[in-house]
This record gives structure tokens, C-alpha cells and sequence, in this order.
């Protein structure tokens, strides 16, 4: 990545040619299992709306929402520690259309991670008041307090972290879907939170990790409809 106005702003291009040519990089049978991912994370989107519910309303319960409050509040933990929760900040902090947003943590063992921070984070997902999802992003250190891992090592961690058996267990297969459909752009957006530290320390821009003027260090704008839309433009199909 060069150091373009959208590597230091963090932002990914939003355009569903952006879609396409991220995708048009992975091999046939990748784009393949990332359609059967966008269907069962739709079916199960769809099984929710029969009942009534959202993935939102799923997680909440009947108690009233509160802001900033985490949604289960120990939040929801797998067998192998993997965790998630939901929560929202204030309105005036929230991207345009945002309900609130899921945190989502892969379970870390390595010898260096403090025995309190077993977790690295692999991404933010923002969702509307329906729960479909507006957009991925990261976080800085100091925001998720987690064992900070290089972009390749989040991304393999990612890739091993399953989040259904997780309470509740309706949402964690949604977000397995979830992340297994718009696998690339976790991969962008993480990739992109690495090379804008190094651009922005490159520029003078000391201890960016812990400077609490910055919450987002990256964010990648994604969509059911576009998603999938792209896969089947360069010829993905139900299996």
C-alpha cells in the first residue's frame, strides 16, 4: 500500500469495484466457500426475522438498551475463549446509520500475552437497527486492552476462531457466517491498520498505539447485496 490520502485516513475504497478486484484476488474454490458463507450467514439473518427478531434484539433480550453498556454484560465466551459482545457509544459517535457495533476477540495462548490478556482482537462490526452489517474496522491498543499481534498473525488467528458455541448461540453462528463471507475485507481492514501505523509514525506520529485521540486506526464499508453481487460477477454460485 502507498502512503495515499486513504492509507493515512484509514479508510478503504468504498466502491463495489473494490468488491470485485479484492475478491477476484482469491482461487476459484475461495470465492466458492465465501458465497456458501454468505448464505448461511442470510439464513440465519432470515431464521431471526421469522421469529420476529434481530441478531441485535437476540443479544439485548427484553431489558432496555442501554448506551455503552455490553451486551451480554460478562460477555459472550466460547469453550476456547474466543468472545464477543455489542454495545453502542453515544449517537454523535456513531458512523451515519449505526445502531451499534460487535466486538470480536480470537482466543490467544502465546507465552507473551499477560495472563489477563489472553484475547487479540480481530475486528469491529457496526450494524444497523436492523443488524445487518454497515461496516468492519479496528481498533487501537488502548481501546480494546488486548495482546497486540502483526496484521498476518490476527488474520490466521481469525481464521481459527469459531464464535458459535458462544451465548447466545444464535448470534455467534451469525457472526461465524458473518465474518466467514466478507473474510477479505478483515484481512484489508487489518492489513491496513498495520501499514497506516507505520505511515503515520513515518510522519512523527510517536506512541499511536496509546494515544487516545485515535479509536479507529482503519475501516472497510461492506454490504450483503454488494458482496455478494461481486462474487457472482466473477462467478461464484450456490453450491
Amino acid at each position: 500500500m502507498n502512503q495515499s490520502t486513504s492509507l493515512l485516513s484509514g479508510h478503504a475504497p468504498k466502491s463495489r469495484r473494490f468488491a470485485v478486484d479484492l475478491l477476484r484476488e482469491l482461487t476459484v474454490q475461495e470465492r466458492s466457500d465465501l458465497y456458501a458463507a454468505g448464505l448461511r450467514a442470510l439464513d440465519a439473518t432470515q431464521s431471526l426475522l421469522q421469529k420476529g427478531k434481530t441478531v441485535i434484539s437476540e443479544i439485548i433480550g427484553p431489558s432496555a438498551y442501554v448506551e455503552w453498556e455490553h451486551y451480554p454484560k460478562r460477555d459472550a465466551k466460547s469453550r476456547d475463549g474466543a468472545l464477543f459482545y455489542y454495545h453502542a457509544h453515544a449517537a454523535s459517535q456513531r458512523m451515519a446509520g449505526e445502531h451499534g457495533h460487535f466486538h470480536a476477540f480470537a482466543p490467544n495462548e502465546r507465552a507473551a500475552c499477560p495472563s489477563d490478556q489472553r484475547y487479540t482482537h480481530i475486528a469491529g462490526l457496526s450494524v444497523d437497527d436492523r443488524g445487518m452489517p454497515l461496516r468492519l474496522f479496528t481498533t487501537n491498543l488502548w481501546v480494546t486492552a488486548e495482546c497486540w499481534e502483526n496484521a498476518d498473525r490476527v488474520c490466521a488467528l481469525a481464521r481459527q476462531t469459531k464464535l458459535k458455541d458462544a451465548r447466545p448461540h444464535k448470534v455467534g453462528q451469525w457472526l461465524d457466517a458473518v465474518f466467514a463471507f466478507f473474510r477479505p475485507q478483515i484481512d484489508y481492514v487489518v492489513h491496513l491498520r498495520d501499514a497506516r501505523i507505520k505511515a503515520l509514525e513515518e510522519r512523527g506520529r510517536a506512541n499511536l498505539l496509546e494515544d487516545r485521540r485515535t479509536h479507529i486506526l482503519s475501516q472497510c464499508r461492506i454490504d450483503f447485496s454488494t458482496q455478494i453481487l461481486a462474487l457472482e460477477e466473477l462467478g461464484a454460485q450456490a453450491p
